[in-house]
């Protein structure tokens, strides 16, 4: 399967995410309200002597400079910040290169499996808590501007780990301010390797991950995983390597 089947990964996945916000979102995010004009009204009494001008509030000049919040923001929930962070070790360890730029849609994948991870106790992950992560389970930053877990000299990854709230990717300059209540993983069939194989590597992942954030390892219907699911995944994928083998 291509690279670019990324894409239908995550429009799949999207759906997924926008269903979890209310689950994931965070209630502290505040929207700043956004500045409107006034239409003004054109009469004849303005021209009248005495008569004074009225200054109408404009947005004009905001191309200069910084943007107020809430105002041309990519994102619909900005998130709040919370000071500088020493994440300049942690930053070049897992952005070793620019994204890669999007491909055209490919076929879809045959299956996707998902994790969630929900921090605890209205705990926030920031940005130096999920390059640390990241950068402990040997994930990259790379295309679609999500993390990767790759294998040399193979283009698709073997998974990829997502923002839980929307839009769902990250912005790599921003690491100092982002916060965020969950992350997603998940993985595409066919990949890189056998499916047994690369659910494995991501269920380890995820736990060791779930350690570092602080956060509540959660199934794709975003309940507790639990020790029966983890058997009916694993035989679900057993299962999946047997059909492929037999297709050749």
């Amino acid at each position: 399967m291509d690279t670019s089947t990324l894409r239908w990964i995550l429009i799949v996945v999207g759906i997924v995410i926008v269903a979890s916000i209310f689950l994931f979102g965070n209630p502290d995010k505040k929207r700043q309200p956004k500045a409107s004009r006034r239409d003004e009204s054109s009469s004849g009494s303005r021209h009248k002597k005495g008569a004074s001008k009225r200054q109408e509030p404009t947005l004009e000049g905001l191309g200069e400079g910084r943007a107020p919040s809430g105002a041309g923001s990519d994102r619909d929930d900005e998130p709040l910040g919370q000071g500088e962070l020493d994440i300049g070790a942690a930053e070049a360890a897992v952005l070793k290169e620019p994204p890669k730029s999007r491909r055209p849609a490919g076929p879809p994948p045959d299956k996707i499996v998902g994790l969630f991870l929900l921090a605890r106790d209205n705990h926030m992950i920031n940005g130096a808590e999920l390059l640390q992560a990241t950068v402990s389970t040997g994930m990259e930053f790379g295309d679609m501007n999500i993390f990767h877990r790759v294998i040399d000299g193979v283009e698709q990854p073997v998974f990829s780990l997502a923002d839980a709230a929307k839009p769902g990717h990250f912005e790599r300059d921003a690491w100092n301010t982002f916060e965020t209540s969950g992350v997603a993983l998940f993985l595409a069939l066919p990949g890189p390797m056998q499916a047994l194989d690369a659910w494995d590597a991501m269920l380890a992942a995820a736990r060791r991950m779930s350690e570092i954030l602080h956060a509540e390892l959660l199934d794709e219907d975003r309940s507790p995983f639990t020790r029966q699911r983890e058997a009916q995944i694993r035989e679900e994928m057993r299962d999946y390597d047997r059909r492929k083998s037999k297709r050749g």
